[in-house]
C-alpha cells in the first residue's frame, strides 16, 4: 500500500482532534503536526466521560439541524419542497473487553511503530495442549507517542513489561479486530529502541490455523501427535503477539522447549540444545536468527519425523522431512527441491539467502502448501510420492508444488507485497515459475505446453463472469483476505505474465526480474515497483505500466472481433469485453465501473492460411480499432498464436469453417496449444451467445484424429461440461453418446497397458475415465475386471488408473465393496493412494452409501479436515449425490463454517463445488434464499461466482439446449 492509501484516519467518531497549532500539554504527546491529522497514525484520546460528552452533544446538534430544516420557511418561490429524508447511522465506538472505549479505530495497525525483531520462547505440551510462552517485542517508534497497537487472537496475556524506565499503565483488548492496545506512563520517543516483555498462554487448536495439533497413525495403528503451524494470511497472531501485517517485516529469535523425545523445526537451523533443570524430559532447542520477514512466513513444527538431505551447488542445506513410516517417499521430493533451488538460483541471479530448506510433510494441512521461508509445510500428496505406486499425475502434482513454493523463497519471501491487495505479485509469479521450474529438471513433461490448458483456461473461465474481480484488489478487513486466494490471483496472474514475457522477450523480463528483487530484497514492495524494474530493463523504451495496468487495476478480459470491411481485403480488428452473462436480462458490460472503460493494451498477433504474419499492439484508448490488409483468397485466420495473449477472439462465420476445414485436413497446422484455444473460444463464444452452437460442435469432429494431451483435456473439459448441464434429461445421454463416438480412436490407440512418455500416460488416464463415464462399453467392462481382480488379490492395477478403476467399481458394486475401498482408504501408507480413493468413495450410486459418506465428514477421526471439501464436491458433481450434497450442506452449514472459520477459503470453495453447476430457476431461488441471511466470509465471491454461473447455465439451456440435441443427433451421431 502505498502513502496516499495509507492517509486515512484512525480516529474514533465521537472523539476529538486536537488541532497542532491549540493543544494542551498532554495532546503534545499525541500530536506533533498538522500531518499527523492525515496520516493513518495517532489516535486523539480523552476519557471515557468526555467521549459520551462529546456525543450526546453530537447528536444533538444533528437533532436540532434536523428540526430547522423540517419547519424553515423556503427562501424562494419554488413551492413546497420535499426534502429527501437524512439518515445518519450511529457511529460505531469499539469497545474492550473490560467495556472501555478502545482508543483505536482503525483494523490496520498505526504507520509509526516499526519492529526490529522478535524474541520468543515457546512451550507447547503435546498432550495437555498447553502452550506457554513469553515474547520480546522489540521495535522503534517515528513519532512520539504513548501507546501502540499490535496483534493477538485467543491469546491470554498474563504478564507485561517494557524497558526505558517506561511502565504500562492500561492494557486493552479487542478481539473483533484482534488487536491490543498498549499504553506507557510517558511517551515513546523516536530514536531509541523499546522491548516489551509479554508472558502469554493459550491452547493448540485443530483448527489448521495457527499453532494446531495433528495426528496420525503408525504402521502399528498408534496414534502420534504433532504441533504445527499455519499463519497466512493473519493467524501468526494466534501463535504469539506481534505486529501481524506483511510490511511490517523484522528477525526471528526463537527457542523451543518440548518433550526429548520429539524434534522441533523452525525457519532457521537449530544452533543449541539445553537440558531443562529439574524436567529430564524436555530439552530447549534454541535456532539462530531469521532475516527481516513478514510475520505470516514463520513456521515451527514439534513432532517425532525423521528426514533425509542433501546440498546444492551453492552449499544450501535441503531436507525432506516425513513421518518415518513414511519417509521412503521422500526421495523424489528431495531430488527435485535440490535441482529445482539450483536452478531458481540461476534464473533469478540471487543465492537462495538462508543457510537451509526445509520441506515437511504434515498428515492435516488445509493447503496445498505454505512458503514459509527456510520451513515448507506440505500435504503428504503434495510432497510425498511413490515409484511405481503413485501416479504420473500425482508424481506431477509433486513436482509442480515443490517449484511453486520453492519460487516464493525469491518472490514473496525475499521481496514481500506491501500489502494484500497485491497478493497476486507473490502467488501469480510462483504459478508461472511453478511451470518453468519443472520445465528444466523435467523438459520430457511438456510443462509449458500444459501451462494453457491447466491455466490460462481455467482463469479465463473465472474472469469472464461480472463476479469476477482485478488481480489488484482492495482489501482492508483481513477476515476477507482469504477470499482473494482464487483463480484470478494465481491463474490470471501467472497467465498476464507469461503474456508480458513473450511481447518483452524472455531476456527483458528475466533482466527486470533481478532488477525487482535486487532492489527490493529484504523488504516490501508494489506493483508499480515491478513494472519499473520491467520497464528499465527495456531501456524505457516499452511502457509497460501503461500496458499491465489495464490488465491488473481491471476485471475481465476481451474478446478481440475480426471483421471484414469491404471486398478490397480491408479488415477491422476490434476489442469488447467479454462476459459469459452478457445476454442474461440486466447484465450493464460497463460495470462495475472501470477507469479504462474496459479496454486494454492487447499485443496482438496474428497469422493466415496464406502464411501471412503480423503482430499489432491494441491501443486501449483506440475504441475504433485498427485496419490491416488480409488477402482475399484467404481461408483462415488463427489470432493469438500459442495462446500467449490473455485473450478470446472471434471471426466471421466463413473464416470460422476454413479453420474448421483445416483442423479436419491436417490440424497439425495448428499447435496443439492453438488447437486448444480454438476449441476454448469457440464453446465459450457459443456460452456467451456470440457463437452458434454449430461451430463448436463441428470443431471437435476433428478430435477423431487428434493424439495430443492439452487439446483433448480442453474438449473433454467442454463436452462433459454440457454433459452436466444436461444430465436431467436426453441431453445427458446424447452427449455421452457424441463423446464416446469422439473417443473411439484415442482410447483404442492408447488402450489400458502402462506405457508410453509421462504425456501419454497423463492422455490415458483422461481418455479412460472419460470413456467409462460416458458409457463406452469396453471401458466400463475392463474397469469392473480391474476392480474385481484388484479386490480378488489377482492382480494389481497400474497407479495411473486406480482411480478410475476404483470409481466404477464402486459405481457398479454395492455395499461391500464400498466398505472394501474403506478399509483400503484408511489401511494404505501411500498418500496419493488415499487421496484418490478419497474421491472415489464419492462415485456410489447408492444414496444411503453416500448420505453416510457426507455425515463422515462432521468426524474428524473419519474424515480428515482437510478433506472435507473434496468430499462434499466429489459427492456434489456425482449426479446420483448431486441434490444430497446441497441438502447436507444446508442443514449443516453451522457446523462447516464454525470447523472452518469465517476467514476460510475453503467455505468458497465448498459453496462453489456444490453450487456451480445447478442449471434450474429451482435450484438458482434455493440457493439465493439459503444464503440470503447467512454470513458466508471470505466465500462471498465463491457465492457471487456461483450464483452468476448458474444464472448463465440456465440462460444457455433455455436458449440452445434443444437446439444442440437435435444437431448432435443430425450430424454426429448418423451411421455411415
Amino acid at each position: 500500500m502505498d502513502d496516499n492509501q495509507r492517509l486515512n484516519l484512525g480516529l474514533v467518531p465521537g472523539y476529538m482532534t486536537l488541532d497542532s497549532t491549540s493543544h494542551s500539554e498532554q495532546g503534545e504527546s499525541r500530536l506533533n503536526s498538522k500531518r499527523d491529522l492525515y496520516e493513518r497514525g495517532h489516535v486523539a484520546v480523552c476519557s471515557h466521560s468526555q467521549a459520551i460528552c462529546i456525543t450526546v452533544f453530537v447528536f444533538s446538534s444533528i437533532v436540532a439541524t434536523s428540526f430547522i430544516i423540517a419547519f424553515a420557511r423556503p427562501w424562494n418561490d419554488c413551492g413546497n419542497i420535499e426534502l429527501p429524508p437524512v439518515l445518519h447511522e450511529e457511529p460505531k465506538i469499539p469497545i474492550a473487553t473490560n467495556g472501555e472505549v478502545f482508543p483505536w479505530n482503525d483494523i490496520r495497525l498505526p504507520i509509526f511503530v516499526r519492529p526490529l525483531s522478535y524474541d520468543l520462547e515457546l512451550s507447547p505440551n503435546l498432550t495437555s495442549l498447553a502452550v506457554k510462552g513469553i515474547i520480546k517485542l522489540i521495535f522503534q517508534v517515528t513519532e512520539e507517542t504513548d501507546f501502540i497497537i499490535f496483534h493477538s487472537n485467543n491469546i491470554s496475556i498474563t504478564s507485561k513489561t517494557i524497558n526505558e524506565k517506561l511502565r504500562v499503565i492500561r492494557m486493552l483488548d479487542f478481539p473483533e479486530r484482534e488487536q491490543i492496545y498498549l499504553e506507557t506512563d510517558r511517551p515513546m520517543k523516536p530514536g531509541r529502541t523499546y522491548s516489551i516483555r509479554l508472558k502469554f498462554m493459550y491452547n493448540l487448536t485443530e483448527s489448521l490455523e495457527g499453532f494446531y495439533l495433528s495426528t496420525y497413525r503408525d504402521k502399528d495403528g498408534n496414534i502420534r501427535k504433532l504441533a504445527t503451524t499455519h499463519f497466512e494470511p493473519t493467524s501468526a497472531r494466534k501463535g504469539f503477539p506481534c505486529f501481524d501485517e506483511p510490511q511490517l517485516k523484522a528477525k526471528f529469535l526463537v527457542t523451543i522447549t518440548h518433550d526429548r523425545k520429539l524434534k522441533a523445526f523452525f525457519n532457521m537451523p537449530k544452533k543449541e540444545e539445553f537440558n531443562v533443570r529439574g524436567k529430564a524430559h524436555l530439552i530447549r532447542t534454541e535456532f539462530e536468527e531469521t532475516r527481516e520477514m513478514s510475520t505470516y512466513l514463520v513456521a515451527f513444527v514439534i513432532c517425532d519425523f525423521e528426514y533425509i538431505q542433501s546440498k546444492t551447488d551453492s552449499n544450501v542445506k535441503i531436507r525432506v522431512i516425513a513421518a518415518k513410516d513414511k519417509i521412503d517417499q521422500a526421495e523424489y521430493a528431495l531430488e527435485e527441491a535440490t535441482k529445482i533451488t539450483e536452478n531458481y538460483e540461476k534464473y533469478f541471479g540471487i543465492p537462495y539467502p538462508l543457510p537451509k530448506q526445509d520441506l515437511i510433510a504434515i498428515p492435516d494441512f488445509g493447503a496445498g502448501a505454505m512458503e514459509n521461508w527456510g520451513l515448507i509445510t506440505y500435504r503428504e500428496t503434495s510432497l510425498l510420492y511413490s515409484k511405481g505406486l503413485s501416479s504420473s499425475k500425482s508424481q506431477q502434482w509433486v513436482a509442480t508444488v515443490i517449484a511453486h513454493e520453492l519460487a516464493h523463497q525469491w518472490f514473496g519471501n525475499l521481496v514481500t507485497m506491501q500489502w494484500w491487495n497485491d497478493l497476486w505479485l507473490n502467488e501469480g509469479f510462483a504459478s508461472w515459475m511453478e511451470y518453468k521450474g519443472v520445465s528444466e529438471t523435467m523438459p520430457e513433461w511438456n510443462m509449458l505446453d500444459q501451462f494453457w490448458s491447466s491455466v490460462v483456461q481455467l482463469a479465463l473461465s473465472v474472469d469472464s463472469l461480472q463476479t469476477s474481480h482485478p488481480i489488484s484488489v482492495p482489501v482492508k478487513d483481513p477476515k476477507d483476505i482469504e477470499g482473494i486466494f482464487d483463480v484470478i490471483s494465481y491463474k490470471k496472474g501467472s497467465s498476464i505474465i507469461m503474456m508480458l514475457e513473450h511481447y518483452l522477450g524472455e531476456e527483458y523480463l528475466r533482466k527486470g526480474l533481478g532488477l525487482y528483487l535486487n532492489t527490493h530484497k529484504f523488504k516490501n514492495a508494489v506493483t508499480k515497483d515491478l513494472w519499473e524494474a520491467l520497464s528499465k530493463a527495456t531501456n524505457n523504451t516499452k511502457d509497460v505500466e501503461g500496458m499491465m495496468n489495464t490488465w491488473t487495476l481491471q476485471m475481465g478480459y476481451p474478446v478481440i472481433s475480426f471483421k471484414k470491411l469491404n471486398s478490397s481485403g480491408q479488415w477491422n480488428i476490434t476489442q469488447d469485453r467479454f462476459l459469459l452473462s452478457a445476454k442474461l436480462n440486466n447484465t450493464n458490460a460497463t460495470l462495475p465501473l472501470s477507469k479504462f472503460n474496459y479496454t486494454w493494451v492487447v499485443p496482438l498477433d496474428y497469422t493466415t492460411s496464406l502464411g501471412q504474419t503480423k503482430e499489432i499492439l491494441l491501443n486501449a484508448e483506440n475504441k475504433a480499432g485498427v485496419t490491416v490488409s488480409i488477402p482475399e483468397d484467404v481461408k483462415w485466420i488463427k489470432a493469438n498464436k500459442d495462446g500467449y495473449g490473455y485473450y478470446r477472439v472471434n471471426y466471421p462465420l466463413q473464416i470460422w469453417n476454413g479453420v474448421i476445414d483445416q483442423l479436419i485436413t491436417d490440424h497439425h497446422v495448428f499447435s496443439s496449444a492453438d488447437r486448444a484455444q480454438l476449441m476454448d473460444d469457440a464453446f465459450s463464444l457459443c456460452m456467451a451467445g456470440i457463437l452458434p452452437h454449430e461451430v463448436a460442435l463441428s470443431m471437435v469432429k476433428y478430435l477423431k484424429n487428434e493424439t495430443q494431451l492439452v487439446p483433448w483435456t480442453v474438449a473433454l473439459r467442454h463436452l462433459m461440461s454440457w454433459e452436466s448441464l444436461f444430465r436431467e434429461g436426453v441431453g445427458r445421454v446424447v452427449i455421452n453418446e457424441l463423446i464416446t463416438r469422439l473417443l473411439d480412436n484415442i482410447y483404442t490407440t492408447l488402450g489400458w497397458e502402462d506405457k508410453g512418455g509421462h504425456s501419454d500416460r497423463l492422455l490415458r488416464t483422461k481418455v479412460i475415465t472419460a470413456a467409462v463415464k460416458t458409457g463406452l462399453k469396453d471401458a466400463v467392462d475392463t474397469s469392473k475386471q480391474f476392480f474385481a481382480d484388484v479386490r480378488n488379490n489377482i492382480k494389481q492395477v497400474s497407479s495411473e488408473l486406480e482411480e478410475i478403476v476404483y470409481c466404477s467399481g464402486i459405481a457398479e458394486g454395492g455395499r461391500e465393496d464400498w466398505d472394501w475401498a474403506y478399509i483400503k482408504y484408511n489401511t494404505t501408507n501411500i498418500p496419493s493412494e488415499r487421496g484418490l480413493i478419497l474421491k472415489a468413495l464419492a462415485c456410489s450410486r447408492d444414496i444411503l452409501i453416500l448420505q453416510e459418506y457426507l455425515d463422515m465428514t462432521l468426524d474428524s477421526t473419519k474424515v480428515r479436515s482437510q478433506d472435507v471439501r473434496t468430499v462434499l464436491t466429489e459427492v456434489a458433481v456425482n449426479p446420483a449425490g448431486s441434490l444430497l450434497a446441497w441438502r447436507h450442506l444446508r442443514r449443516h452449514w453451522n457446523r462447516y463454517f464454525t470447523m472452518f472459520s469465517r476467514g476460510s477459503f475453503t467455505m468458497g470453495a465448498i459453496i462453489r463445488g456444490v453450487t456451480s453447476e445447478f442449471s434450474t430457476e429451482f435450484d438458482l431461488e434455493q440457493v439465493e434464499q439459503f444464503f440470503k441471511t447467512r454470513d458466508v466470509g471470505a466465500g462471498k465471491r465463491d457465492l457471487d461466482r456461483s450464483i452468476e454461473m448458474i444464472k448463465v447455465n440456465i440462460n444457455f439451456r433455455s436458449m440452445c439446449e434443444e437446439q444442440i440435441i437435435q444437431w448432435i443427433q443430425e450430424n454426429a451421431l448418423q451411421t455411415n
